[in-house]
């Protein structure tokens, strides 16, 4: 009777471990998981997408927003990027089974595929010429004049990468800049004199928000009668409907402001005007003094005429371009001199700050 239950016993027992064998290799095949693939970013060519040595996608140049369903059996299946008709492979990259949705940024030039992007903007003014941007010495925006330009600079998460300024035509670099990937919007503002480059220039608002902040530098167009000093600006004040005949009035006390030689910027703060009809107008004259910063001599003084003090007159053309007066508000002017020539009561020519050009919102 024992044996009989012993042989039961080890009968179930062998059943039982049997269908277990079979139960464990019913399970050990690997289920397919489906996740769900976006890419996005840029590229200036058609790329083809692949996957399992299958294209899967190969949408145009230009913005990429690429969204598929894979399916995934293994650790190790893998999506392969190459531009459309070639062989070379430009990306692998292997695709888990987890998380359901899985993304992808890539940013391709033609040359390289990069995973970042950051936006740059440039901002400026170029005084004379023509300046160009360089990207690791690849030249990728230019411009004259008045400078906007928003451009996408492509680049690798943890790296940076360097912007150069130069003049058209020439080597020498101007400026450089690195660019950090962490920063999605970056900014380079400078103005151009047409042999340097400043890029540090600050406008900041007045101490006194009743006053208006005035950062400036010098430019002469009489370089040849010009001594090479440091200048100041006397200021005067006028109706804006004045003749540029008629001397305006000296604000007292005296307000000077003094620009280098060297032409780099300045700032101070003036004060409020008589009234809204009013403008400021300025002398020039070499710093400390009341004298012209200039030597006799044409083209600055014609045959017949006298060099004559200033005395807060102004050419048509400033007048055009005056520092209107904006409380709590600040200006950035490039300060150029001109001459007025009158023949009545006499021959005379006057030199005063005639020519203004406006900086302010390339800085701000």
């Amino acid at each position: 009777m024992k044996l009989k239950i012993f042989t039961l016993f080890f009968l179930s027992s062998l059943a039982v471990l049997s269908l277990s064998c079979r139960k464990a290799e019913l399970l050990q095949p690997e289920p397919v998981k489906i996740i769900q693939l976006s890419i996005s970013g840029t590229t200036s060519v058609e790329l083809e997408y692949l996957y399992k040595d299958s294209i899967i996608a190969t949408p145009p140049a230009g913005g990429i927003s690429l969204k598929t369903l894979l399916a995934i059996k293994d650790q190790n299946a893998v999506l392969k990027i190459r531009k459309k008709g070639t062989s070379e492979i430009l990306l692998t990259r292997t695709i888990m089974a987890t998380p359901f949705d899985q993304n992808i940024s890539l940013f391709y030039d033609g040359t390289k595929i990069y995973n970042n992007a950051i936006s740059l903007r440039l901002k400026g003014y170029a005084l004379s010429g023509e300046l160009e941007f360089l990207l690791d010495g690849t030249v990728f925006s230019s411009g004259n004049g008045a400078i906007d330009k928003l451009s996408s600079v492509l680049i690798d998460k943890g790296t940076t990468r360097e912007i150069t300024v130069r003049k058209k035509g020439e080597t020498a670099i101007l400026l450089t800049k690195t660019i950090e990937s962490a920063t999605a919007q970056q900014n380079i503002g400078f103005f151009f004199d047409g042999i340097k480059i400043v890029d540090n220039v600050k406008v900041d608002p007045p101490v006194n928000p009743a006053n208006m902040m005035l950062t400036a530098k010098f430019e002469t167009t009489f370089p040849n009668q010009f001594k090479n000093v440091d200048v100041d600006l006397v200021f005067y004040t006028r109706l804006k409907t004045a003749s540029n005949t008629t001397a305006g009035t000296k604000v007292t006390p005296e307000l000077r402001f003094t620009l280098p030689n060297n032409g780099s910027f300045n700032s101070i703060e003036l004060p409020p005007l008589p009234g809204a009809n009013y403008i400021y107008s300025f002398d020039i004259v070499e710093k400390g003094t009341n004298t012209e910063p200039y030597t006799s001599g044409t083209p600055l003084v014609l045959n017949g005429y006298t060099l004559k003090p200033n005395e807060g007159r102004i050419t048509a053309a400033f007048a055009e371009n005056g520092i209107n007066f904006e409380a709590g508000k600040s200006k950035l002017f490039v300060i150029a001199d001109a001459r007025t020539a009158v023949t009545t009561p006499t021959r005379s020519i006057y030199v005063s700050g005639g020519r203004l050009t406006d900086l302010s919102q390339y800085f701000q």
